[in-house]
Parts: structure tokens; sequence; C-alpha cells
């Protein structure tokens, strides 16, 4: 007698699931190979409200990855090629506004100089051009060395956040001299930080000194 198939809660007889095709036609019933099932991949979603629920895959998300088209990388450019750039224009306006100061300072000073003498500026420098020629230059000189010494930085300096990288008052005002020079040669010392690799102005070459911006980060 066949075993009955029954439910264990309820007693009903359970029938038989009929096989989809005659065991004849199934090649591993034949040869007695068991077929394992295929591994399905789970992956987690998280829906709305917090409830997490397994996600079939159906490709690894390995060979997805593998097979998306890797971006090609940029070469980095070097920091200090970008810490030279960002410097070079600070200290540029920096010199072309200390030119401007001090052709607007002379030229205030022969407006001075004519209405005093009651000449023109050609008879006057016509005469007096010695004396003239070393009050201009000790004009132009205090102008740039009395805020150098004293605080370490000229007018256009304190006004673009840039300092001279020493504390000594005389390192300062030796400086102050050589920097008179290159702000009076503006174009020459644009020509400098042009050339020069590490775009170092005429008064920077001349006293080895550098311009750095506060609070004395290193420009160049």
């Amino acid at each position: 007698m066949p075993l009955a198939q029954e439910c264990p809660v309820c007693g009903l007889p359970v029938a038989r699931r009929p096989l989809p095709r005659p065991l004849l036609f199934q090649a591993s019933a034949l040869s007695g190979a068991v077929v394992q099932p295929r591994e399905e991949l789970l992956g987690i979603s998280v829906p709305a409200l917090g409830r997490v629920e397994p996600l079939t895959l159906s490709e690894p998300v390995e060979a997805l990855a593998d097979a998306s088209p890797a971006l090609p990388e940029l070469p980095a450019r070097p920091t200090h090629e970008l810490d030279l750039l960002d410097a070079f224009w600070p200290v540029v306006r920096m010199e072309a506004g200390e030119f401007a100061a001090l052709a607007t300072l002379n030229a205030f000073l022969v407006l001075v100089a004519c209405l005093a003498s009651g000449a023109g500026p050609s008879r006057l420098y016509g005469e007096f051009w010695a004396y003239l020629l070393v009050v201009h230059a000790t004009l132009s000189w205090a102008f740039l060395m009395v805020p150098l010494v004293l605080v370490g930085q000229s007018p256009m300096m304190g006004i673009l956040r840039l300092a001279v990288d020493t504390d000594q008052p005389e390192r300062r005002m030796a400086f102050s001299l050589l920097y008179l020079v290159s702000a009076t040669a503006f174009p020459l010392s644009f020509l400098c930080m042009v050339l020069t690799p590490d775009h170092r102005t005429l008064a920077e070459l001349l006293s080895g000194r550098e311009i750095q911006q506060l609070p004395y980060a290193r420009m160049r």
C-alpha cells in the first residue's frame, strides 16, 4: 500500500505534484547526476520606513564594475607650479602700484617746486637739476623705507598683505633701497619676474630676500 500524503495540520490528503515531463526525457535522472540550481545573488535594498528586503541581482556587481569603461586620469599639475602662478600677479600689482605711487609723488614735487619758484619745469631743472635729483631720490626712498623699517611692509605691500621675510630693521633698510630701484625700473623688474624660474623681482634678486604673503606662507 503506497504511503498517503496528508497535511499534518488538517489531515486532508495532499495530491502529488505532476512532473512537467516524463522521467524518460530528464537526462539528469537517467544519468543519476544531480543538477545544482543556479545560485542567485542577493543584494540589499532599503525601501521607505527602514525596511530591508533582499533584491535579486541578475549579474555580479564586480562584473559590471569591470565592464564599465575606465576614465583616463588627467595628469595632476604640480603644487609648486600652482603656487608660483598664484604668487606672480600679486607681486606684479604691488610693484606696478609702487611705480604709480612714486610717479605721482614726484610729479607733485615738481608742481610744488614750479609754483614756489615761479619758473617752468624746463628752466627749473635746467638750473637746479642736481639739487632736485637729490630731493627726488630722498623723498622716494623715505616713502618706501619708513614703512618697511617699521612694519616690514611698503604701502602697496600692506594693501596686498605682503611682507619682507626679515625682522631685522637694518636688513629692511637695505632692502628698501634695492626695492626703490626695482620699483623705479618696473619694466626691468617685470622682465626679471618673467624670465626667472621662481618669478623673482629685481629687488629679490639683488638682495636675496623674499616677498612673502601674510601670514608668512611661502609664496615662491
